[in-house]
């Protein structure tokens, strides 16, 4: 599953390097998606689930995230709220609506080995979260 959400990103866009949100309660998805984001290559940026829509904004818009993945309509619509102030997010998954599922078909043509490849990208030095406390949920 964690390789078929990966493909799923890498055939949405996601690079090496890029941030992607992570918004969701501590759940089953949570974790796979949170291996599927690193197995891309990319960083994974959660966003605590109770944060507000400004939060929400600063979170991945400071990050520069291309891509998130929310757990329910509510944050969905959190998301779209300020969307348009989100000027890098390309794509918004939810994990309730059926996200490592679509993940899964979106990324049927892109190769085990090119999974493989993203993941032998990163060295040990590179960041594989951005955690923002909270200390840093809002505007300094």
């Amino acid at each position: 599953e964690v390789h078929s959400a990966a493909k799923g990103l890498i055939a949405s866009g996601v690079q090496p390097g890029d941030r992607v949100g992570l918004m969701s309660r501590t759940r089953y998805e949570w974790t796979l998606l949170d291996f599927a984001i690193w197995s891309a290559g990319a960083i994974t940026v959660p966003v605590y689930e109770t944060s507000s829509p400004e939060q929400v904004q600063w979170i991945l818009g400071d990050s520069g995230a291309t891509a998130c993945v929310v757990e329910s309509a509510g944050h969905a619509a959190a998301v779209e709220s300020v969307r348009d102030r989100l000027p890098a997010l390309k794509n918004v998954w939810q994990i309730d609506a059926g996200a490592v599922e679509d993940l899964g078909k979106l990324g049927q043509d892109v190769t085990d080995r090119t999974v493989e490849e993203r993941g032998s990208i990163a060295k040990a030095d590179d960041p594989a979260t951005i955690v923002y406390t909270s200390g840093t949920t809002g505007r300094p």
